[in-house]
């Protein structure tokens, strides 16, 4: 005989909430290459993004700290 164990997920109770508008970028023009490969990268001070550019290879970095500054 089998016992059937279930394993309850620490994170059943943890809910996500939505960013303010004065926390966020806007008008980000994501690239839309269909390689398989990483759009954005982050790390505590920074996030760069690859974005839509005639010619390609164009990407910005960004500085978390100042959102609504640029």
């Amino acid at each position: 005989m089998f016992k059937r164990v279930v394993r309850q997920s620490k994170f059943r109770h943890v809910f996500g909430q939505a960013v303010k508008n004065d926390q966020c970028y806007d008008d980000i023009r994501v690239s839309r290459v269909t390689w398989d490969s990483a759009f954005c990268a982050v790390n505590p001070k920074f996030v760069a993004i690859i974005v839509e550019a005639s010619g390609g290879g164009a990407f910005m970095v960004l500085p978390l700290h100042k959102v609504r500054d640029l």
